[in-house]
């Protein structure tokens, strides 16, 4: 059975769930083209602006302001410059940008797992960072650089990967859950003299995500 719209009392043909997929492929249709493409040290500088935007936009609230207002994108750039030069010393690190009319304004990080206990458990690989700008969340990028970094660690071979995100970040672990992410591990970590909880999500077969 039909159900009956709102006001109009003609037959509803989309229900909610309908309607925000429109909403979500009308915004996407207004995105500029996305490409994807593997860093280089060239882009140490973009990839320390987008990483230190996102953290401001994404733990406002939830980690304390002075920390947040204290992130330098300098040393964010000079983090990811040392990783993107020396791959095999950062565990054979992988970065992946996403790119909008010349501007990057997503990135994704892989590599071998670095946690003993998640390697234990059968993840050898790591999703060591993915943020996207909140302008381009919602269009697909995050399930794009997913995607990209599962097929990397596939190949080398490395058939699982797990990653870590803040207890509270609810929207991310939504993202994570709806990607077939399971729960596998908990811990608590220390960041400007608090106490925060992070979730490890894992995938046991990549090839779901790829």
């Amino acid at each position: 059975m039909l159900a009956l719209g709102r006001h109009s009392g003609k037959p509803a043909l989309f229900g909610p769930s309908a309607d925000v997929m429109l909403v979500r492929l009308a915004r996407e249709a207004r995105m500029p083209m996305v490409d994807y493409r593997l860093a280089t040290a060239d882009d140490a500088s973009a990839i320390g602006a987008v990483h230190v935007a996102s953290w401001r936009d994404t733990y406002a609230g939830l980690f304390p302001q002075e920390l947040l207002d204290g992130l330098s994108a300098e040393s964010r750039a000079a983090m990811w410059a040392m990783a993107l030069d020396a791959p095999a010393c950062s565990n054979g690190t992988r970065v992946y940008v996403a790119e909008s009319t010349g501007e990057i304004v997503g990135f994704g990080a892989c590599g071998g797992q670095r946690d003993d206990a998640m390697r234990e458990r059968g993840f050898a690989g790591e999703i060591g960072a993915i943020y996207v700008l909140r302008s381009h969340q919602g269009a697909g990028v995050g399930r794009a650089l997913m995607s990209l970094m599962a097929r990397d660690l596939l190949a080398r071979p490395l058939p699982g990967a797990s990653l870590w995100v803040l207890r509270e970040n609810v929207g991310a672990r939504r993202f994570y859950e709806s990607l077939g992410g399971a729960i596998t591990a908990d811990k608590e970590v220390v960041e400007a003299d608090a106490n925060f909880h992070e979730i490890a999500y894992g995938w046991p077969d990549l090839m779901h995500l790829s």
